[in-house]
């Protein structure tokens, strides 16, 4: 079932459920280096790959009216179709406590988003993800914890996801009907009295009212234990699969689930079990770009497995420009491996 095609919302056609989730690295979207590891894990088999831009202006980036920024992602889109596997860019709309941003700043947020929606089509994307995750602030607008504004972005539920779904809105507006709009978010903190599925499930149905085509759901925020969002080797494989399934529960929309899918036999009972629609790995692409062909010529056992110890491969690790590095191969430089190692 992991290799069968599959359409979302009959925007995108995918040639199987295995998505690349997006790694914030240590590179600018344009770079070279930034290509060499996105492309390389397209030629390993992927159907969908998650992109973050990761450029220094973010968000902002596509106001260049020169559309040279958007030229730039180029070589990247064009060595992910050239593999077989469709890309989507994940935007980021810039940190900060969401009580101390004006009402102005995310007003305008709808309206900057539209802007760059418009720039990744034209820069030949196949979808926007909208990054509504762990530390974003549209995560921390949904969050009883950390929004703690009066004004018409804070108290109730339907305050607190406004902007969220006025950003869909006009996403949706400005890339046209037939652009797929993904959404990632965190269907709990862990928290007691904070995001959980009762606050997230109905938050999910206003965001495909307003136009998202897949709901990308992940899990932990700033309020979190330490490692929520990272499972270590502790935590069982697929720990977060149940939240994916609550929301695919209420929703019509595909749904991507995340949290330790390092094996043939999570991903597929999580896809035969109905819990979602699509399986997303990090690490174990990190470990292994041939993840995805291995296993559809059937060498599972040839799989260099992640370790889940977390060390060299997350984000706060190589935040200093240091490049990714896996412990279990112990490769540096390993997304550069040659194509076609499977």
């Amino acid at each position: 079932m992991i290799f069968d095609a599959l359409t979302i919302q009959g925007k995108l056609e995918l040639k199987n459920r295995i998505v690349l989730a997006p790694l914030y690295l240590a590179w600018d979207g344009r770079s070279a280096e930034f290509k060499a590891f996105y492309v390389r894990r397209a030629q390993g088999g992927v159907g969908l790959v998650i992109a973050p831009q990761s450029t220094p202006g973010g968000l902002d980036d596509w106001a260049d009216p020169s559309l040279a920024f958007g030229a730039a992602f180029r070589p990247l889109v064009d060595g992910c179709h050239r593999a077989g596997a469709k890309i989507a860019l994940q935007v980021y709309p810039g940190g900060g406590d969401v009580d101390a941003q004006s009402a102005e700043e995310l007003a305008s947020l709808p309206g900057r988003y539209a802007r760059a929606a418009e720039g990744i089509r034209a820069a030949g994307f196949d979808a926007i993800d909208i990054h509504g995750a762990h530390h974003s602030p549209f995560m921390g607008l949904l969050s009883p914890f950390q929004n703690h504004r009066t004004n018409r972005y804070g108290g109730v539920a339907e305050n607190r996801w406004r902007v969220q779904v006025e950003t869909v809105r006009a996403v949706r507006a400005a890339a046209g009907e037939d652009f797929p709009i993904l959404y990632r978010f965190c269907a709990t903190d862990f928290v007691p009295g904070g995001v959980d599925l009762d606050l997230t499930a109905p938050f999910a149905q206003a965001l495909e009212e307003a136009g998202v085509d897949c709901m990308d759901v992940s899990a932990g925020t700033p309020d979190s234990p330490e490692g929520s969002s990272h499972p270590g080797g502790k935590m069982p494989y697929g720990c977060f699969a149940d939240l994916a399934a609550g929301i695919r529960a209420v929703v019509g929309t595909r749904v991507i689930a995340v949290g330790k899918i390092g094996t043939r036999d999570v991903a597929e009972s999580i896809l035969e079990q109905g819990q979602a629609d699509l399986v997303a790995l990090g690490r174990p692409l990190i470990a292994d770009p041939d993840w995805p062909l291995k296993l559809y010529k059937g060498r599972d056992e040839e799989i260099v497995p992640c370790l889940w110890e977390n060390a060299g491969c997350l984000r706060d690790s190589i935040g200093q420009g240091k490049p990714i590095r896996c412990i279990q191969n112990d490769r540096v430089g390993f997304e550069h491996q040659a194509a076609g190692q499977a």
